[in-house]
């Protein structure tokens, strides 16, 4: 049997910051200025938050890559870190 592994907890602003500096790292998310997060009321191991708006620079318009790999990084980021109530 193979023993979850232990997520990092963070609060939401901790979290926000780490998903915002995350995305900054894939050239595709360049128009990503802030993403929110908000607890989902479970316990770990369920998920603890998820997203619920993304502020976009308004000068450059969304795209499908952009979408995707925005997702891509919220879905690793789910596996890693849980959300510390306030």
């Amino acid at each position: 049997m193979t023993e979850p592994i232990a997520k990092t907890q963070l609060k939401a602003a901790e979290l926000e910051a780490a998903i915002l500096k995350r995305l900054s790292e894939h050239p595709d998310c360049a128009g990503i200025s802030y993403v929110y997060v908000k607890a989902t009321g479970l316990k770990p191991p369920e998920e603890t938050w998820k997203h619920i708006m993304v502020s976009r620079r308004p000068a450059t318009p969304r795209t499908l890559q952009e979408t995707k790999a925005m997702l891509a990084v919220l879905d690793t980021m789910r596996r890693e870190f849980d959300l510390l109530p306030d």
